[in-house]
């Protein structure tokens, strides 16, 4: 079996997206010590689970993680962003008007996740937009526990349809900043938990 075929266990999963959220924020914000150990455990924990590859883009963007420079991280992902980390951005263009806002594509596929959200009982924390990648991240990660079928559908949905088509795009814009790496990690991830999921549907 190729290893790109390996199905991941779903607490490896969680960690995994968890720890995607996580290696947005500056570095400066991070316990170095802490943050190395819990990168080091997950990629050993996905290399004994038989998906080295997806344990390799962490470790890629681990080598690069600490010579991020604060303004590196402030031009790229906050002020005046080359790579704004908001998944609509790269789907649907912004409001031309301030009467657009309420009805423009952008606004209603933001509605539509914060509804997906709701439906798991979680709401954004801090005045975040709902398409925020590291929130979308956290979801990926909380929404695991949920079992129920219908849950698990919607889960699909939501990868399917409001991450996947545009995760592409905010790989290309990052080129090759170290995130680069844990965009391709979540890629793969999802890929896995589509493996799982078509799995269980065959049985």
């Amino acid at each position: 079996m190729p290893v790109t075929s390996k199905q991941l266990p779903e607490e490896i999963l969680a960690d995994s997206y968890l720890l995607a959220s996580v290696l947005f924020i500056s570095p400066s914000q991070m316990d170095e010590e802490s943050t190395n150990t819990r990168i080091i455990n997950l990629c050993e924990s996905l290399k004994e689970a038989g998906r080295s590859d997806i344990a390799e883009h962490f470790e890629m963007f681990h080598k690069k993680l600490w010579a991020i420079q604060e303004e590196d991280h402030l031009f790229t992902l906050e002020m005046t962003p080359t790579a704004p980390p908001y998944l609509g951005y790269y789907g649907f263009d912004a409001p031309k008007s301030c009467g657009e806002i309420g009805t423009s594509e952008r606004n209603m596929y933001m509605i539509e996740i914060a509804g997906v959200y709701k439906h798991y009982g979680i709401k954004m924390e801090h005045g975040e937009m709902p398409d925020y990648f590291p929130a979308v991240c956290e979801f990926l990660a909380i929404s695991l526990a949920e079992t129920d079928p219908k849950s698990r559908n919607l889960r699909r949905g939501f990868i399917n349809s409001m991450v996947k088509p545009h995760l592409p795009k905010f790989s290309h814009k990052l080129n090759k900043k170290p995130w680069s790496h844990i965009t391709a990690a979540v890629a793969v991830l999802m890929e896995s938990e589509n493996i799982v999921k078509s799995n269980e549907g065959d049985e």
